[in-house]
Protein backbone atom coordinates (compact mmCIF):
# COMPACT_ATOMS: atom_id res chain seq x y z
CA UNK A 1 0.00 0.00 0.00
CA UNK A 2 2.97 2.10 0.84
CA UNK A 3 4.09 2.25 -2.86
CA UNK A 4 0.84 3.77 -3.66
CA UNK A 5 0.53 6.06 -1.29
CA UNK A 6 3.72 7.20 -1.90
CA UNK A 7 3.06 8.30 -5.35
CA UNK A 8 -0.64 10.09 -4.41
CA UNK A 9 1.81 11.93 -1.22
CA UNK A 10 3.83 13.75 -4.77
CA UNK A 11 0.49 15.69 -4.60
CA UNK A 12 0.24 16.85 -1.02
CA UNK A 13 -0.92 14.74 2.16
CA UNK A 14 -3.04 11.83 1.38
CA UNK A 15 -6.27 11.21 3.95
CA UNK A 16 -7.85 7.15 4.72
CA UNK A 17 -10.02 6.43 6.51
CA UNK A 18 -11.25 3.88 9.19
CA UNK A 19 -14.54 2.22 9.51
CA UNK A 20 -14.84 0.66 12.71
CA UNK A 21 -18.19 -1.10 12.06
CA UNK A 22 -18.44 -2.01 8.53
CA UNK A 23 -21.64 -4.19 8.93
CA UNK A 24 -23.21 -1.31 9.87
CA UNK A 25 -24.27 1.56 8.00
CA UNK A 26 -24.72 5.03 9.33
CA UNK A 27 -28.46 4.65 10.51
CA UNK A 28 -28.31 1.16 11.81
CA UNK A 29 -25.22 2.56 13.98
CA UNK A 30 -27.10 5.31 15.08
CA UNK A 31 -29.61 3.51 16.45
CA UNK A 32 -27.08 0.96 18.32
CA UNK A 33 -25.65 3.61 20.15
CA UNK A 34 -28.72 5.52 20.99
CA UNK A 35 -29.86 1.74 22.47
CA UNK A 36 -26.51 1.21 24.56
CA UNK A 37 -26.94 5.43 25.53
CA UNK A 38 -30.53 4.23 26.79
CA UNK A 39 -29.36 0.62 28.22
CA UNK A 40 -26.33 2.08 30.35
CA UNK A 41 -27.95 5.93 30.79
CA UNK A 42 -26.03 6.30 34.21
CA UNK A 43 -22.59 5.28 33.14
CA UNK A 44 -19.91 7.27 31.88
CA UNK A 45 -19.57 7.31 27.98
CA UNK A 46 -15.67 5.44 28.59
CA UNK A 47 -17.86 2.99 30.08
CA UNK A 48 -20.43 2.57 27.37
CA UNK A 49 -18.03 2.30 24.35
CA UNK A 50 -16.24 -1.06 25.34
CA UNK A 51 -19.65 -2.61 23.70
CA UNK A 52 -18.18 -0.76 20.83
CA UNK A 53 -14.68 -0.60 20.38
CA UNK A 54 -11.27 -1.70 22.05
CA UNK A 55 -10.81 0.29 25.41
CA UNK A 56 -7.41 1.63 24.48
CA UNK A 57 -9.29 3.09 21.22
CA UNK A 58 -11.87 5.16 23.69
CA UNK A 59 -9.62 7.99 24.48
CA UNK A 60 -8.79 9.06 20.78
CA UNK A 61 -12.33 8.68 19.64
CA UNK A 62 -14.11 11.00 22.55
CA UNK A 63 -11.01 13.50 22.70
CA UNK A 64 -11.60 13.72 18.57
CA UNK A 65 -15.32 14.30 19.47
CA UNK A 66 -14.63 16.50 22.16
CA UNK A 67 -16.82 14.02 24.21
CA UNK A 68 -15.92 14.42 28.18
CA UNK A 69 -14.91 10.50 29.20
CA UNK A 70 -16.77 10.93 32.61
CA UNK A 71 -20.23 12.11 30.63
CA UNK A 72 -23.24 9.80 31.68
CA UNK A 73 -25.25 8.51 28.73
CA UNK A 74 -28.50 10.16 29.52
CA UNK A 75 -26.46 13.72 28.40
CA UNK A 76 -24.50 13.08 25.53
CA UNK A 77 -26.56 15.10 22.79
CA UNK A 78 -27.50 14.53 19.45
CA UNK A 79 -24.31 16.37 18.20
CA UNK A 80 -22.24 14.60 20.43
CA UNK A 81 -23.73 11.33 18.90
CA UNK A 82 -23.17 12.15 15.89
CA UNK A 83 -19.84 12.96 16.17
CA UNK A 84 -19.08 9.73 17.70
CA UNK A 85 -20.71 7.57 15.00
CA UNK A 86 -19.06 9.92 12.20
CA UNK A 87 -16.06 9.00 13.81
CA UNK A 88 -16.47 4.74 14.11
CA UNK A 89 -18.02 5.41 10.66
CA UNK A 90 -14.88 7.59 9.20
CA UNK A 91 -11.93 7.91 11.80
CA UNK A 92 -9.45 10.04 10.07
CA UNK A 93 -5.51 8.83 8.97
CA UNK A 94 -3.82 11.94 7.41
CA UNK A 95 -0.78 10.55 6.21
CA UNK A 96 1.98 13.06 5.50
CA UNK A 97 4.71 11.02 4.40
CA UNK A 98 6.36 7.59 4.37
CA UNK A 99 8.92 6.38 6.89
CA UNK A 100 12.67 6.26 5.57
CA UNK A 101 14.51 3.95 4.17
CA UNK A 102 15.51 2.93 7.43
CA UNK A 103 11.99 1.68 8.54
CA UNK A 104 11.11 0.14 5.27
CA UNK A 105 10.59 -3.54 5.11
CA UNK A 106 10.03 -3.72 1.62
CA UNK A 107 11.48 -1.45 -1.16
CA UNK A 108 9.96 -0.35 -4.28
CA UNK A 109 12.16 0.45 -7.84
CA UNK A 110 14.24 -1.07 -10.10
CA UNK A 111 15.25 -2.77 -12.75
CA UNK A 112 12.13 -3.18 -15.35
CA UNK A 113 10.45 -6.42 -15.41
CA UNK A 114 10.17 -5.80 -19.54
CA UNK A 115 13.67 -5.23 -19.84
CA UNK A 116 14.37 -9.04 -18.06
CA UNK A 117 13.40 -12.07 -19.73
CA UNK A 118 11.16 -13.79 -16.76
CA UNK A 119 12.13 -17.61 -17.66
CA UNK A 120 15.79 -17.16 -17.31
CA UNK A 121 16.44 -13.50 -15.23
CA UNK A 122 18.46 -12.49 -18.05
CA UNK A 123 18.54 -9.14 -18.97
CA UNK A 124 17.23 -8.26 -22.74
CA UNK A 125 19.59 -5.40 -23.16
CA UNK A 126 23.27 -6.65 -21.65
CA UNK A 127 24.16 -10.40 -22.69
CA UNK A 128 24.59 -12.22 -19.95
CA UNK A 129 23.78 -9.95 -17.04
CA UNK A 130 21.10 -11.51 -14.61
CA UNK A 131 18.69 -10.42 -12.00
CA UNK A 132 17.27 -11.58 -8.92
CA UNK A 133 15.40 -10.57 -5.80
CA UNK A 134 15.12 -6.83 -4.64
CA UNK A 135 16.70 -4.86 -7.82
CA UNK A 136 13.42 -5.78 -9.48
CA UNK A 137 11.06 -3.60 -9.81
CA UNK A 138 8.43 -6.38 -8.27
CA UNK A 139 6.53 -5.90 -4.83
CA UNK A 140 4.73 -8.05 -3.11
CA UNK A 141 2.08 -7.86 0.15
CA UNK A 142 4.17 -8.62 3.38
CA UNK A 143 4.08 -11.75 4.58
CA UNK A 144 7.01 -14.12 2.91
CA UNK A 145 5.91 -13.09 -0.87
CA UNK A 146 8.75 -10.83 -1.26
CA UNK A 147 11.20 -13.50 0.26
CA UNK A 148 9.67 -16.21 -2.13
CA UNK A 149 10.37 -13.57 -4.85
CA UNK A 150 14.29 -13.14 -3.54
CA UNK A 151 14.48 -17.03 -3.54
CA UNK A 152 13.12 -17.79 -7.00
CA UNK A 153 14.54 -15.37 -8.95
CA UNK A 154 17.60 -16.23 -7.39
CA UNK A 155 17.81 -19.85 -8.00
CA UNK A 156 16.64 -19.29 -11.84
CA UNK A 157 19.36 -16.53 -12.03
CA UNK A 158 22.00 -18.72 -10.97
CA UNK A 159 20.94 -21.76 -12.29
CA UNK A 160 21.05 -20.07 -15.87
CA UNK A 161 24.28 -17.79 -15.48
CA UNK A 162 25.55 -21.38 -14.60
CA UNK A 163 24.71 -22.48 -17.96
CA UNK A 164 26.14 -19.82 -19.53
Amino acid sequence: MSKTIGKLLINGQVDLFIDFKPALDFNMLDKRILLDLEKYNNKSIKNILPELLPRKLIPVILELAKIYPDKKGHSITKDERKKLRLLLKQFPLPIKSLSGFDKAIITTGGISLKEIDPKTMRSRIIKNLYFAGEILDLDGPTGGYNLQVCWSTGYLAGENAAKN
